[in-house]
């Protein structure tokens, strides 16, 4: 489990204590304010969400983690509600989205060192669709053929996927254009 120095100095009463449980082996500093009780061989992605816990996996990260195409990006892409912070870390893209489209589809995932906060595939889809002119056309279409082999398999929930697009503006093109390419 992944905890904040705030989190372990309220449990063992002092930074002092914290330092010396460190030193003895029982935490191990992951990195600035973060601790762990497991390893110090922590999943990056696990070490971000416990540091930035309002952010979502999104787009290709999000695509990635789900093994829908072969790109595994060398940075993640990030989801943040709109007046979040600046995430200053060197792997993170960031991402702001407007309050009420920022938590639609959210999923979270526990590890067993943690938790990762991801967009699930029915959201991911309209992000596909969202963004399309931003992706390269290769990838894109990698992406949409892993959807078509979803479609077949039934692995989408098409009534979530209506509901999330009935949020968005353009919900009813969007939705059209995916049952166009997609089912």
């Amino acid at each position: 489990m992944i905890y904040t120095c705030s989190e372990l100095t309220n449990k063992l009463g002092s930074y002092a204590k914290l330092a010396f449980a460190v030193k003895r082996g029982e935490y191990f500093k992951v990195s600035y304010g973060l601790y762990s009780d497991k390893s110090p061989l922590l999943s990056e992605l696990e070490t971000v969400f416990a540091k930035y816990p309002k952010g979502i996996l999104t787009l290709q990260s999000a695509f990635a983690f789900y093994e829908m195409s072969d790109y595994v990006p060398d940075r993640y892409i990030i989801a943040t509600p709109q007046n979040s912070h600046k995430i200053a870390h060197n792997k993170i893209d960031q991402i702001y989205m407007s309050e009420p489209y920022v938590n639609i589809g959210k999923r979270v995932i526990r590890t067993k060192y943690g938790k990762i906060n991801l967009y699930d595939k029915e959201r991911m889809l309209i992000e596909l669709f969202r963004m399309r002119s931003k992706l390269p056309y290769a990838y894109f279409k990698e992406v949409i053929n892993s959807y078509r082999d979803l479609a077949k398999k039934e692995q989408i929930d098409y009534n979530k996927l209506s509901k999330y697009c009935s949020a968005f503006k353009n919900g009813d093109s969007l939705l059209m254009r995916i049952q166009e390419m997609i089912f």
